[in-house]
């Protein structure tokens, strides 16, 4: 009892520190840009780029530490690169924003496979236990909502030359925590045991659907989730309310991601039933939004369903796919949602943004998330099986 109290403050602290390194810096790099002079169309393909190489860096990072079978020792070298390149983009790209062109997608090579490497190390730490898990990554949850909060209103009081000192100090505490926090050795893999590769996770029948569902319900969400502060202004919001949004739609996310043992109770079906009507539901606020409060009331509803999201495709993950291919399956399952869907949907969403307003992707979202939808309703109603 002892120990797993000890694993939860030391992984609990990590994984706040590291969500609020995330938030310092990536939380508002858009707004930052978009100081720089950036246009709306211009934005969008630079974070389709960022989504591209964060999809390719899943594969890359999640394969590196099955191979290294380690995730401590890949994580703190990414750390160190990462934080070399954001704070090489904060320099140069007020010298040329069309640094951030050449920058920003390497910036995603790193960061978002980050967090996937934390998840699947803090997994194996707890014996896959989702009650403790969901735990300790609630305060992952808690550190980038109140990062968002408390730097939404440094930075729009004091001024953006402040994100290198919060990143860089971040940073600096988060790699001596992560070589203080113990990793469990990998599982002893059976020399008879195929390794497997990736074409053999499209074999897997429940983890298909998964990815399915996660591809397009991220096409549908992207453009609001990474363009936020375009549709804020839009109806007279700026940074500090960026930083208040984000605020309390995570602390919602973190109640449901500290629930999550308990929510295992409900059959995983109708949690991703539940996910997608909760994303549909705040693409209509975004729609219909008249103020930044129904913006707000909209990323509230998707922070639901990302925090039964989140534990729940970890679940299905860790109970479908073999040892050996557990981090590319759980990096794929990332990229999936936070990055290839968004490659496809931020090519088109700046443009249509210039053309038709902000919020008409949200239109356009809608739309699309009737598909997976009724994907996940017919799973769910149909002829019981065994559950997943």
């Amino acid at each position: 009892m002892d120990n797993t109290i000890s694993k939860f403050v030391k992984f609990g602290a990590l994984d706040f520190l590291y969500w609020s390194f995330f938030a310092s810096f990536l939380g508002f790099v858009t707004t930052y840009f978009l100081s720089c002079g950036m246009s709306s169309s211009m934005l969008s393909l630079v974070v389709a780029a960022y989504m591209f190489f964060a999809f390719l860096g899943a594969f890359f990072w999640g394969g590196l530490a099955d191979k290294k079978r380690s995730n401590r020792k890949v994580f703190i070298p990414e750390l160190v690169l990462l934080t070399v390149l954001c704070l090489a983009e904060f320099f140069l790209v007020k010298v040329n924003i069309w640094f951030a062109a050449v920058l920003h997608p390497l910036v995603g090579f790193m960061a978002p496979p980050l967090g996937t490497n934390l998840d699947a190390w803090m997994l194996r730490a707890f014996n896959y236990d989702a009650g403790h898990f969901g735990r300790a990554r609630a305060l992952g949850s808690v550190g980038y909502a109140v990062a968002m909060l408390l730097l939404g209103q440094v930075y729009n009081l004091i001024g953006f030359h402040m994100i290198p000192f919060v990143t860089g100090t971040l940073f600096v505490i988060i790699v001596i925590m992560a070589m203080i926090t113990e990793e469990k050795p990998y599982e002893a893999v059976k020399r008879e045991a195929p390794k497997g590769n990736t074409k053999d996770l499209l074999k897997i029948s429940p983890y298909v659907m998964l990815i399915v569902i996660l591809f397009l319900t991220g096409v549908s969400t992207a453009p609001v989730n990474n363009l936020k502060i375009v549709i804020l202004e839009s109806v007279g919001g700026d940074v500090s309310i960026l930083g208040v949004d984000s605020f309390i739609g995570v602390m919602v996310q973190a109640v449901f991601i500290f629930i999550s043992g308990s929510l295992r109770r409900m059959p995983s079906k109708v949690r991703m039933f539940l996910v997608t009507l909760f994303a549909t539901a705040m693409l209509i606020f975004v729609w219909q939004a008249l103020n930044p409060a129904m913006i707000i009331i909209g990323t509230v509803m998707m922070n639901i369903s990302y925090g039964l999201l989140l534990p729940t495709m970890r679940e299905i993950t860790e109970k479908n796919v073999p040892g050996p291919l557990k981090n590319t399956a759980h990096s794929l399952t990332d990229a999936m949602f936070g990055s290839f869907a968004g490659v496809f949907a931020l090519l088109y969403s700046g443009a249509l943004m210039d053309a038709f307003g902000a919020k008409f992707v949200a239109f356009l979202g809608v739309l699309i998330m009737i598909v997976p939808v009724l994907i996940s309703a017919v799973d769910l109603f149909r002829k019981p099986a065994a559950e997943k």
